[in-house]
């Protein structure tokens, strides 16, 4: 039998997404590897950067993926991701409504990136459509931690201004 999603429950999970979200570009930007393993990612995760560096969607583990975004994120001298206009999308309580294992979030993303030593200039800045798919992960759940993690993140560039050399040479590799 499914279980009720009452009113408490859909606050929690709402403030529970935001978090595992706003984790995502902190502990990345931080370059926290136990951060991204911990607090973000589900076990599998599907990742499609392809309107950034070409290439193809792909899938893979959490700890692979933390091990090669957390080196990229330290080629740069400086960087920052900011996550803005979250959109949760979750069923609203009600009779006969149940909680959900999973929903998807959309938000709008910019990131600034910097490298001194970059050819044509040190920062390049973008932003991006993000969709992410979240699952709830039960085992989380019954330790009275936060359920969500990310097991697919999407960025649709919709824009970009400075020297896209600054990215090219230190994280042009993911999806090819």
């Amino acid at each position: 039998m499914a279980t009720p999603y009452d009113i408490q429950t859909y606050l929690l999970d709402r403030a529970n997404i935001h978090d595992t979200v706003t984790r995502l570009t902190f502990h990345c930007d931080r370059k926290s590897l136990d951060g991204l393993l911990k607090d973000v990612y589900a076990p599998r995760v599907a990742l499609d950067y392809t309107s950034i560096f070409g290439g193809q969607p792909f899938e893979t583990t959490k700890e692979e993926w933390s091990k090669t975004i957390i080196p990229a994120a330290a080629s740069f001298d400086n960087c920052q991701h900011v996550l803005t206009s979250l959109i949760i999308e979750l069923p609203q309580p009600s009779n006969g409504a149940t909680k959900p294992d999973k929903c998807q979030v959309y938000a709008n993303a910019t990131g600034h990136m910097v490298l001194q030593a970059a050819k044509g200039g040190p920062m390049i800045h973008d932003g991006a459509r993000l969709v992410l798919d979240l699952v709830r992960i039960p085992e989380l759940e019954q330790k009275g931690k936060n359920p969500w993690r990310v097991n697919k993140y999407v960025a649709d560039v919709c824009w970009e201004h400075g020297n896209k050399d600054v990215i090219m040479n230190h994280v042009a590799s993911i999806g090819n």
